[in-house]
């Protein structure tokens, strides 16, 4: 899912829109990295660490390894709060209140920034001169006949119809892709972490 968001930066290039690269890639990458992918970092060094290990006594330093998933629940429970046996490094409680902080900015980053962005765009073309054609309307052109030197006016009637801006609609379409987003994440974290947790029990038989 990463690696799409990424492909979105060439499309807004593509189109010419890199205003839209602060507008969504940013605030899509920073909610997405905030929270899976500091549940990726955790994983990665669980496994780095060896939970076993034993003091100076000949204890063991703990019992058994933090649960992760309990992490990622305690998270947005309790932000900022870890219990002892989750905890994974020291700092922990304020370093995930954080990351939750800037994910709670990028919702309204994604939601509003954009449609503000086209509105933007769209008042100045409007100051400087263009306007939305609607139908009807006469389009006048000079065109100049072959073996005739003066030009004559040719009156054409104007086919298309351009719709007009309506921003609450940019708005539905922004807060669908917005939602739309933010559920996918949440999706396909669930659904690894069911393949997850279904390797660890086949590991355990």
């Amino acid at each position: 899912m990463t690696f799409a968001i990424v492909l979105n930066v060439y499309n807004h290039l593509y189109y010419g829109h890199p205003q839209f690269i602060w507008a969504e890639f940013v605030p899509q990458m920073l909610f997405m990295q905030s929270i899976f992918g500091y549940l990726v970092i955790c994983i990665i060094y669980k496994w780095s660490v060896d939970w076993w290990a034993l003091d100076g006594s000949g204890n063991h330093i703990r019992n058994s390894p933090p649960s992760l998933l309990n992490m990622l629940i305690y998270m947005f429970l309790t932000p900022g709060k870890v219990d002892p046996k989750d905890q994974l490094y020291p700092g922990q409680g304020p370093v995930q209140a954080f990351l939750l902080f800037v994910a709670a900015v990028c919702v309204p980053w994604m939601l509003l920034m954009k449609p503000y962005l086209l509105k933007k765009e769209h008042e100045k073309a409007k100051s400087e001169g263009y306007h939305v054609a609607t139908e009807g309307a006469a389009r006048v052109s000079y065109e100049e006949d072959e073996g005739d030197a003066a030009g004559g006016a040719v009156v054409a009637e104007a086919m298309d119809e351009e719709e007009e801006f309506d921003f609450s609609e940019i708005m539905i379409h922004q807060t669908i892709h917005c939602i739309e987003f933010c559920l996918n994440c949440i999706s396909n974290t669930a659904s690894y972490l069911r393949l997850w947790a279904l390797s660890l029990a086949h590991a355990r038989e």
